[in-house]
Parts: structure tokens; sequence; C-alpha cells
């Protein structure tokens, strides 16, 4: 009896564990994929169409004598403003000065020549009138009339000649300006060729800056359009006018050069050689307002293309209309509000109705 009893017992244990079995998990979709989502931007900041370029003079020079000599004069130093047609070295003339003279003696023999030649010529023509000449004399003092004429000139040229190995004996400024370095002094031989450079000459009046614009920003800049800069490291700013454009594109890094006149005044000034930034930001566009997106954000063909819309938890795909404007930036033309959030990279592996979840 007592047998019968535990397994009583134990048959209805077991029974009520049957009956009592746990509850299984309640079904749950996919888990949400986290998601970086991001609103238009309604303009673009300058730091995207920041270039860096280098102030430079328009004109500048290195300076050689146009003879080989010995420099005997030096008559300015670095830093010395210098004027136009102004003398800044002279080599030693000594030899060049007796060939001057040499040429100018041969001149007024051969002047002296000439005027008699062209007397005798004058008298056999007048006895020549009166048939006291035959014809073969009056040729002959016409042809000896114009010999004497053509070495006039011969000795003329000659003293041009002369005169002007003088002159190439100094050295003159070109151009107004600042006498930046100066590389021999008195005493140093120089050479005509090769050229022995003496001094550098920077205009500093008029300067422009050379920047190397991406091509995909050149296309905003246009000659005549004006923008601003800043010196680098001190932050002075300053105006430009774009003078230049290229037309190549550098192969090696994708640039384009544009040449930008510096204009109006400066607080203190701008010196050749100085790294600048130039702002084109705004340069060529009529309209520099719209709804931006990385490009990344994008996913276009041309101007075709779509984005992934964030709604209600779930990523939908919407159909744009964009254009390029800066380097990683589109202009959406045409799809998107201004306040729709999209997600930041179009190649995200989603599909319509892809659950996600925005985590920046």
């Amino acid at each position: 009896m007592w047998m019968a009893a535990v397994l009583a017992t134990v048959v209805m244990t077991g029974c009520a564990k049957g009956h009592d079995k746990p509850g299984l998990p309640a079904e749950q979709g996919p888990a949400a994929m986290g998601v970086k989502a991001i609103t238009p931007a309604t303009e673009l900041g300058a730091n995207v169409t920041r270039v860096t370029g280098q102030v430079r003079s328009k004109q500048e020079a290195t300076l050689s004598a146009q003879a080989t000599g010995t420099l005997a004069k030096m008559n300015v130093k670095v830093g010395d403003k210098v004027k136009k047609g102004q003398t800044l070295a002279v080599l030693d003339t000594s030899n060049v000065s007796i060939g001057v003279e040499q040429a100018r003696a041969v001149k007024q023999a051969a002047d002296a020549a000439l005027q008699l030649a062209t007397s005798s010529l004058e008298r056999a023509r007048k006895v020549a009138e009166g048939g006291g000449m035959a014809a073969a004399a009056l040729d002959q003092a016409e042809i000896g009339q114009k010999q004497a004429a053509a070495q006039a000139a011969q000795a003329a040229a000659a003293v041009k000649m002369a005169e002007e190995n003088l002159r190439d004996m100094a050295i003159i400024a070109p151009f107004d300006g600042i006498i930046t370095a100066r590389m021999k002094n008195i005493g140093d031989t120089v050479a005509m060729m090769p050229p022995t450079p003496v001094f550098s000459l920077v205009d500093i009046t008029g300067l422009e800056v050379r920047a190397l614009v991406p091509e995909s920003v050149v296309d905003k800049v246009k000659a005549g359009s004006k923008t601003s800069g800043t010196v680098s490291p001190s932050g002075m700013r300053f105006d430009v006018q774009v003078t230049t454009v290229g037309a190549v594109v550098d192969t090696t890094n994708r640039t384009v050069e544009v040449l930008a006149d510096v204009v109006g005044e400066t607080a203190t000034p701008l010196r050749p050689g100085s790294l600048v930034e130039l702002d084109f930001s705004s340069v060529g566009q009529a309209d520099d307002k719209g709804l931006f997106l990385p490009a990344q954000a994008v996913s276009a063909k041309g101007q075709e293309g779509f984005v992934w819309v964030v709604q209600d938890g779930t990523v939908r795909k919407r159909d744009v209309r964009v254009e390029r404007v800066l380097p990683g930036y589109v202009r959406v033309l045409q799809g998107l509000g201004a306040d729709e959030r999209v997600l930041a990279d179009s190649s995200l592996d989603v599909k319509e109705g892809t659950a996600v979840r925005v985590v920046q």
C-alpha cells in the first residue's frame, strides 16, 4: 500500500509538469541597423572652398651685365628702392672708352674724306658742263664720292656700336622696384655668356596671387570676379581680383592655375613669397544658397540619382536631381525637403523599408 501511494504521487506530479510547459519567447523582427543621418545644409562653409596660394610680384628680374668685365662701381645695396633707368653698377670702362674715342676719330676722318669727295664731284660736274672733262673722269669722281659716303656711314655705325658697348658696361634698372639681393661686389669679374647674376629686383607695387584651384571648384571662378584672402599666419585680410584662369588641368594633382591681382590697400604691405588662403565660396556664383549634401550621401550619375530618406524608423528610396558644386558636395535641385533626414552614406547595404536606428 505504501508503494502504491508513492507511485500515485509520482504519476500525478509528472502529469502536472506536463501541463505546465514554459512559454516560448515572442516572435521579434530583425534588429534595427545603426546609421548616421543628416539634413541638407542651406549653405556651404567657406572651409571647403579655400585654396592656398602664394603672393608674387608681377615684375621681378635677375639682373646681369651685358658685357664681360670687372665691377668698378656698386651704386645700390639690398633694400634700396630704385627707379627705372637708374644705374645700379658700372664695370671698368677703360678699354671700351678708348674704343669709343678711336671710332669717333675714324668717323671724323671719314666725314672729311666725304666732304672732299663731294667738293671734287661738284667741280668735275662744272668742268664737264663746259666740255673740259671727259665723261669717264666725271664717272670716276661720282664713284669716289659714293665710296667716301659709304665709308662715312660705316664709321658712323662703328661709333654707335662703340657707344652701345660703353652703355653695356652699366647695369640699369628696367623698372621701379626694390633690390632684394646683391650677388657680386666691387672687383668681381662678371661675364655676359653665361650671364653672371648681380642683382635681384622686385616690383612690390604690382602684386598677384598664384593659386592652384581644384578642377571641381575652378568652373565657379571667372576672370574679373573679386574675393578675399588671408595671410598666413598673421591673419591679415586683403582683396584680390581674378585676372587669369588656366586652360589646362595639371594631371598630377587635378588643379588649375589661377592668377589674381591684389587690389586695395592693406594694414601692412604684402610681401612677395607670403603664403595666403583665398576664399572661393561665392566667386562666380549668382545663387550661393540651396540645399547641399555631401556627395557620399547621394548615389548619382550626372544629375539623376537617389538618396535614402529616414522615415518612421525605416529608410525610403527617394529620386533626386543634383548638380556638383564643390569638391565632395552637391546641390539638390529637386526631390528633397530642407527638414528631411537622409543616410549620410548612400552605399550602405539597405533596401526599401529596412529598419534603422539613427545613432548620429
